[in-house]
């Protein structure tokens, strides 16, 4: 009698696991990837330059032409 109880409690235990691991399958196959968070208006862009050439390119006259940027406007 001891060794079909443990047989029962060995084969709970196996489904309890499989239950368990599918249940988790689904859940990961299911889940849906995040949304995309809406546009900020915001542009972001990393040029590495070379300082010295910064310092050349920037003479008082350039800065005397130089614009803003266009930022967005509210609406």
């Amino acid at each position: 009698m001891r060794r079909s109880s443990l047989s029962r409690w060995a084969a709970a235990a196996a489904l309890v696991a499989s239950v368990v691991a599918v249940a988790a399958w689904r859940t990961a196959a299911t889940a849906a990837e995040p949304e995309p968070q809406p546009d900020s208006g915001t542009t972001v862009n990393e040029v590495r330059q070379d300082p010295e050439k910064v310092r050349d390119y920037w003479t008082p006259e350039q800065m005397r032409k130089a614009q803003d940027a266009p930022m967005p406007k509210d609406n």
